[in-house]
């Protein structure tokens, strides 16, 4: 199993145990399936987000290579889920505000995004926009001698 994915399971499950819900981003390819619902043509370009929570049934097969087995509903429809661990694409809970995004995925989409030293200055206008973190720190009082 790929040590991203492995970090994925175990977050899920942190976010899930400890928050009640999860979200899991999942890509759109032909060895993942969505039941007879499938993939819609927007979910197709953009992904899916799936929902678990204390109403989902908690049965999940993680297999060795990290593919993801459950049962989900869809409104009133239950469908067989089988996401294959190259389309897990992140993990988040706006709960616990923060998020897994994995970057090994192949996918420009997932292209984390360049360093600030590789892009270009920002021009007169731009830089009037930009906010300095330090104004906002906490100081540490100065020690008195």
């Amino acid at each position: 199993m790929k040590k991203q994915v492995a970090y994925l399971q175990k977050f899920f499950y942190d976010l899930w145990n400890d928050f009640g819900g999860v979200y899991l981003i999942v890509h759109h390819s032909d060895r993942t399936r969505i039941g007879r619902r499938g993939f819609t043509d927007e979910e197709k370009q953009r992904g899916l987000v799936l929902v678990f929570n204390n109403k989902t049934n908690a049965k999940l097969d993680w297999d060795g290579e990290g593919n993801l087995s459950c049962v989900l509903a869809f409104g009133a429809r239950k469908e067989d889920i089988f996401i294959h661990h190259d389309d897990l694409a992140g993990v988040f809970s706006p709960e616990a505000k923060v998020q897994y995004l994995r970057g090994d995925t192949g996918r420009e989409e997932d292209a984390a995004p360049e360093p600030a030293a590789a892009q270009p200055p920002a021009t007169e206008g731009e830089a009037k926009q930009v906010v300095s973190l330090s104004d906002f720190r906490k100081q540490r009082p100065k020690e008195r001698a």
